[in-house]
């Protein structure tokens, strides 16, 4: 607005010059043609010009002077506006100096960090509240003085002389140390010297401190604890190892994406492609009791051989791991059956976990492996003995009731039943002791299993007295293998050098549809008690 207000007197002023000097030489013209007696007409006017050529100039020169003074004065009023400009962003800087100069000041003021300035002599200039409290120095007792003598650890006092040094060379320097207080007691600090650079000259220095004291205990104590578990890892008598499965991952999606079938059924259409999968895991770290599990010399020779420890066993339980991944689970165990590499069986408890910060990338998994090949061998010997007679090896009568219960429920028809009692156990026994008995019965049951199939069941159901069921055998089959069997027992008395002869009598009956097994049983006991006693009678 002031700016066209001044513009307007320029122009108010050049137009008022502009009328006087026409009123002006017209003025002047009117007088000498009233003096001459002329009369006041234009030709009147052309004559006194033509009379007195000046005046041409006269009349000219006021409206040339006037309009050099209008340029003049818009060159003026342009100057004037220039210099008003310059003056208004002098201000304005200066206002944004001052703003920046509070802004800074405030930072400083309000700072965690501990500030000083220094003067190239290194003696102390200012410093924050932060300083104060760090160190206890109030401003008017450290003012002027050199910092490393009030600061500096007594004890490594060249290390302070040779950051000052570096500092005052034009280097920027930052280390971590110790620094006095007031009171004499250490305080653990991140120190940072800055030269201070004006116009290519070092003026002074910047020296910050930063108190980690906290940061430094947390950070043994991180070392401590992380030595402690890392103890605890290697030494564990669990078999432990980390895993990364992030390249099993990204196979089994490509699978997925190529096949557009899940995993399973993927797996399932191309079984050779489970052992291409279970060699993708690398092994990140593992602990020694893994290696002893494993039979492996170190880290890499098991990694080698990842993929032959899987045992076709827990084919299923590797799938269901994957797909389980695959569902979001982090945490899920499992009792798996592994190789290790000298080829025995191990059965382990597997549990598997997900760090966390690893749920989508399957870069971190930590697998614990307990042996339980022992117990596994126990419990399966436990359930042999409790299913199987110990001396001959076949099953006992308490399994052939079991078994006689439920096929005699089921609708499988027919099932036959054969009984075989020996002759001569006794006889055995008092000639020639109950070793050789035991013996015999041993033989009798190895007949009986080179006689029948897997799925029979040959049970010992009494002292000498031995029971099979055959599922899906009928009457006319039955006879055949009851004559197979006594025909086994012919071969093994023309071979037997021993001189121990065997005999066995032995009865056979048949269920058909709605026949009850325990009168096939009662039947076949009866018919071998027949063929037994028609021995005796002989």
């Amino acid at each position: 607005m002031e700016k066209i207000k001044n513009y307007s007197e320029v122009i108010k002023f050049t137009i008022a010059g502009v009328i006087f000097g026409i009123i002006f030489p017209f003025l002047s013209t009117s007088i000498e043609i009233i003096n001459q007696n002329l009369p006041f007409n234009f030709p009147s006017f052309l004559l006194m010009h033509q009379q007195n050529p000046l005046l041409w100039i006269i009349d000219t020169a006021l409206l040339v002077l006037g309009f050099f003074g209008y340029q003049i004065g818009i060159r003026q009023q342009k100057l004037l506006d220039q210099a008003s400009h310059l003056e208004d962003m002098v201000t304005e800087r200066s206002d944004e100096i001052l703003r920046q100069k509070l802004f800074y000041e405030a930072l400083v003021e309000n700072s965690p960090i501990a500030i000083t300035t220094l003067d190239q002599n290194h003696r102390v200039m200012s410093i924050n509240p932060a300083f104060e409290e760090i160190f206890g120095y109030r401003t008017d007792e450290i003012m002027g003085k050199n910092l490393d003598d009030l600061v500096c650890d007594p004890s490594n006092a060249q290390e302070a002389y040779d950051i000052t040094k570096g500092v005052l060379a034009g280097k920027t320097m930052r280390e971590f140390g110790k620094r006095r207080r007031k009171d004499g007691t250490l305080v653990d600090v991140e120190i940072l010297g800055e030269p201070i650079i004006i116009d290519g000259k070092r003026i002074g220095v910047l020296g910050l401190y930063r108190d980690i004291t906290v940061e430094k205990l947390a950070t043994e104590e991180l070392q401590v604890s992380e030595e402690r578990f890392r103890r605890m890892f290697q030494d564990s008598p669990v078999a432990l190892w980390l895993q990364d499965f992030s390249d099993k991952k990204r196979w089994v999606l490509e699978m997925q994406n190529k096949s557009g079938k899940s995993i399973r059924e993927f797996l399932k259409e191309n079984p050779d492609e489970f052992f291409t999968m279970t060699k993708l895991g690398k092994i990140i770290s593992l602990n020694a009791a893994s290696l002893f599990l494993f039979h492996a010399k170190d880290k890499e020779d098991l990694q080698v051989n990842l993929g032959s420890i899987v045992s076709n066993e827990s084919r299923e339980e590797q799938i269901n791991t994957i797909c389980s991944l695959l569902d979001g689970k982090t945490s899920l165990e499992n009792e798996m059956v592994y190789k290790n590499l000298e080829g025995k069986k191990l059965h382990v408890i597997t549990k598997l976990t997900v760090l966390p910060g690893s749920e989508e990338s399957w870069d971190r998994i930590l697998f614990s492996n307990v042996d339980i090949t022992e117990r596994k061998l126990a419990e399966e010997r436990l359930t042999y003995i409790s299913l199987h007679d110990i001396m001959t090896g076949v099953y006992n009568r308490a399994f052939f009731e079991e078994e006689m219960a439920r096929m005699g429920k089921s609708r499988l028809r027919p099932i036959s039943i054969l009984i075989g009692d020996m002759d001569n156990l006794k006889k055995i026994n008092d000639l020639h002791g109950h070793q050789a008995g035991d013996l015999a019965l041993q033989n009798i049951a190895n007949i009986f299993k080179k006689c029948f199939r897997s799925e029979d069941v040959i049970a010992r159901i009494g002292g000498d007295e031995f029971s099979i069921l055959l599922p899906n055998v009928d009457a006319d089959l039955v006879k055949q293998i009851n004559q197979r069997v006594l025909d086994q027992v012919i071969l093994h008395n023309q071979s037997n050098t021993e001189g121990i002869q065997l005999s066995i009598s032995t009865g056979y009956g048949t269920a058909n549809k709605g026949d009850l097994l325990t009168d096939v049983f009662k039947l076949a006991d009866e018919r071998m008690y027949q063929e037994k006693q028609k021995k005796i009678n002989k």
